[in-house]
């Protein structure tokens, strides 16, 4: 299974975070993995974040998003990002910080895209929620602090 083919989308993904932070054993692991896929990601590696993910995959973008999505597998998650990759002619991502507690990961960022549709630009806080088992993604949910302005964005005007 190949990622997302990104060619026509400009990405951009930046990396501001700390070491580590004194987690148990379960979350540093966790914590861990999602930093290295992160950091090959930005280095052009757009399948180091599927590698990650478990057969059974729980995928959920907002209902509300012109993407959204609640799928289950590796090519409908794959399929569920390639939905908001294609909502964005222009992404750039900056990633905060990743905070970590037993199976679950945070991913803490600003995400700033232009619509491919409308030319808008969305500006904004937001997270990736991941769940961890065995070392695999089992569970993955982006939240956007304002879905309404990114699916207004993402609409004709």
């Amino acid at each position: 299974m190949n990622a997302p083919d990104v060619d026509s989308t400009k990405f951009e993904l930046n990396l501001h975070i700390a070491g580590s932070t004194g987690l148990g054993a379960e979350a540093q692991t966790n914590r861990d993995l999602m930093v290295k896929a992160y950091q090959s990601v930005a280095a052009g590696d757009q399948g180091a974040l599927v590698a990650l993910l478990h057969p059974d995959v729980h995928f959920i973008e907002a209902p509300s998003l012109t993407y959204g999505c609640d799928v289950r597998g590796i090519a409908a998650t794959v399929a569920g990002v390639g939905g908001m990759l294609n909502a964005w002619r222009q992404i750039r991502v900056d990633i905060e910080e990743f905070a970590a507690a037993g199976d679950l990961v945070i991913a803490y960022m600003r995400f700033a895209g232009t619509s491919r549709q409308s030319g808008t630009v969305y500006e904004g806080e937001c997270a990736e929620v991941f769940r961890f088992k065995d070392g695999l993604i089992t569970e993955w949910r982006p939240i956007y602090w304002d879905t309404h302005a990114a699916r207004e964005a993402c609409l004709p005007h």
